[in-house]
């Protein structure tokens, strides 16, 4: 049976006016052509090299400001992959991998950090090497944590991290949940249904129990829409939170923000 193309949901977006647009079914890769497969520490260089290419140069310069970077791009590669390293291994995180079948090439990747996670505190902070034991389980000493963090800013890397943390924390308070951080395609790859694909995995999880257990994410503007087919409600500018299978809409035509469960569609 054919696929049927997703319809489109209009959304606010920022001054470029740029909105990620529904996947065209002759365009997503076919099932056999891709696998989804666990992360293991080996994959760390491949993912941090993923954020670099995937996210904005202008999103890193704020994080890494050009004055504080090292001479090779490896370097920075190479820091990021070792702070990533322990959370490929905690029993409350997921990395999640999209792979061509015929090659075993990483093409999208997923982390999801688990409902069983006794609290909110992002892999991504420098303060999670204590919060989760890593500098011990690790082996790291002072100077090797000292070195993998020497070009990141502080200001626009730990302190906003750890403020989007609260806002998390004010909207689901006490709930367990699932938590998405990072969702990546390489590029070349994007537009053909590896992301959702890396969602599929999750959510599937998250809708078998009873009651459903609910997933948070941030998302770019230009992305809303994305989530918002996949059952995402918006809590905010960027925040957003699902309960189970629905489809959202009316964020940019003056209609309520409804859910509709698929299987009333």
């Amino acid at each position: 049976m054919a696929q049927k193309k997703a319809d489109f949901i209009k959304v606010p977006t920022g001054p470029s006016g740029f909105q990620t647009m529904p996947v065209e079914p002759d365009k997503r890769l076919p099932d056999s052509e891709i696998s989804i497969r666990m992360c293991n520490e080996g994959d760390a260089e491949k993912i941090a090299e993923g954020l670099y290419v995937c996210f904005p140069e202008d999103w890193w310069a704020a994080k890494e400001p050009l004055e504080l970077r090292p001479p090779q791009q490896i370097t920075r590669v190479q820091r990021l992959a070792k702070r990533l390293r322990p959370s490929l291994t905690t029993p409350y995180m997921n990395w999640v991998k999209a792979v061509l079948t015929s090659t075993g090439e990483m093409v999208g990747v997923a982390g999801w950090q688990l409902p069983t996670n006794p609290d909110v505190h992002n892999i991504f902070r420098r303060s999670a090497i204590e919060h989760y034991g890593w500098k011990d389980s690790m082996g790291w000493t002072d100077e090797e944590i000292e070195e993998m963090w020497a070009h990141v800013s502080d200001e626009h890397w730990n302190v906003s991290f750890a403020a989007v943390d609260g806002i998390r924390r004010e909207v689901m308070g006490d709930e367990k949940h699932w938590f998405l951080a990072p969702l990546l395609t390489w590029p070349e790859y994007q537009g053909r249904g590896v992301g959702k694909r890396l969602m599929n995995w999750a959510m599937e999880q998250a809708d078998a129990t009873d009651p459903v257990t609910p997933m948070y994410l941030e998302s770019s503007p230009s992305a809303r829409a994305v989530y918002m087919h996949c059952g995402f409600v918006p809590q905010g500018t960027y925040n957003f939170v699902r309960r189970g299978p629905a489809i959202v809409k009316g964020l940019d035509t003056g209609e309520e923000n409804v859910q509709k469960d698929k299987e009333s569609t």
